[in-house]
């Protein structure tokens, strides 16, 4: 009967939630996760219209948000507490591992930790981790003077002529602004 219990206790051979740099190195090895919330939410974009209806037409993927709760090993929970505060100072990208997933450029956005003397001479934590996300733009510099401008990626642009009656309606509009502007003189 003791072997069945032995099988059920977790150890150091194997985490199921890890996190690891950038090179896959484990870190925090003194920290045991007791919990994992993985929190991966949308921005849903909603319009009002004037009939009083809402429109929904898109949604932003959010950063996801991991938050960790951790007990420190008691032998060692003041390395692994250093160790755990370089890193958020440092805003290392770092993966994480859970049962669902692998999590990759993760930064630790907070850490705060309780201290109990009913905790046994260890730390707890609530390490909180956010997706860093990474955007790439292209861009053009233009020059100061338009007409040094190149049109390699547009092409010769060539003028086009005002038609005839768009043309006569705007020559009398510009004949009685001249009117009024004598007239008033």
């Amino acid at each position: 009967m003791a072997n069945i219990f032995q099988t059920l206790i977790p150890t150091h051979a194997f985490d199921q939630v890890a996190i690891f740099d950038q090179d896959f190195n484990q870190l925090f090895i003194g920290a045991r996760a007791i919990k994992a919330v993985i929190n991966e939410q949308a921005k849903v974009m909603e319009h009002p219209l004037e009939s009083g209806a809402t429109i929904t037409d898109h949604r932003v993927i959010m950063p996801i948000e991991i938050e960790l709760s951790f007990i420190l090993n008691r032998e060692n929970y003041q390395d692994t507490y250093r160790q755990i505060r370089q890193y958020y100072y440092a805003a290392d990208l770092l993966i994480v591992q859970t049962r669902s997933g692998v999590y990759e450029n993760q930064l630790i956005a907070s850490m705060p930790h309780e201290e109990n003397p009913d905790q046994y001479n260890t730390l707890t934590m609530a390490v909180t981790l956010k997706e860093a996300q990474f955007a790439l733009t292209e861009f053009d510099f233009a020059p100061r003077d338009v007409l040094q401008s190149t049109t390699n990626n547009r092409g010769a642009q060539q003028g086009t002529e005002v038609n005839a009656p768009l043309r006569s309606y705007s020559a009398q509009l510009f004949d009685k602004g001249a009117a009024v502007i004598q007239g008033a003189s």
